[in-house]
């Protein structure tokens, strides 16, 4: 048996804004909420200039940054869970499927986000809204 192939293997290149060490945080909603518990850990795997490409993406992204005293992390985290949160609760109202039904990190193959920057490894929902948190009040209509 022959071993002198010439066949190269090589290694895969890493991106330039993944070249880092990844930074977990942990996120909670309000602990005093009466609306939901949110809670959920997520990896940053990119470096601070991918991070400011991202808030970029979007309109607004100066202010965010202003808003922060220019914590891009900060801006970050908020909007992330921000998009955890809606994501959650409208994976709740659909009977029969968990909340993000194909998966949380999905959020993250939305436009304007770097599927490959972040993710998010723990989860923890819980909706507290019923239907007696609504008042209802009659409106008449004039015809």
């Amino acid at each position: 048996m022959r071993s002198d192939s010439n066949v190269e293997t090589t290694q895969a290149e890493i991106p330039a804004y993944l070249q880092c060490e990844p930074r977990t945080f942990q996120v909670k909603y309000d602990k005093f909420s009466d609306v939901c518990d949110l809670e959920f850990t997520i990896v940053i795997k990119c470096t601070d200039d991918e991070l400011h490409e991202h808030n970029n993406f979007w309109s607004g992204h100066k202010d965010r940054l202003n808003e922060n005293n220019g914590d891009i992390v900060a801006v970050m985290l908020k909007m992330i869970a921000r998009d955890v949160f809606y994501a959650c609760f409208e994976g709740k109202r659909s009977v029969g499927y968990p909340p993000y039904k194909w998966g949380i990190n999905t959020i993250f193959q939305e436009e304007g986000w770097g599927s490959d920057c972040f993710e998010i490894t723990k989860l923890w929902f819980e909706s507290y809204v019923s239907g007696d948190d609504f008042e209802y009040i009659p409106v008449q209509v004039e015809g």
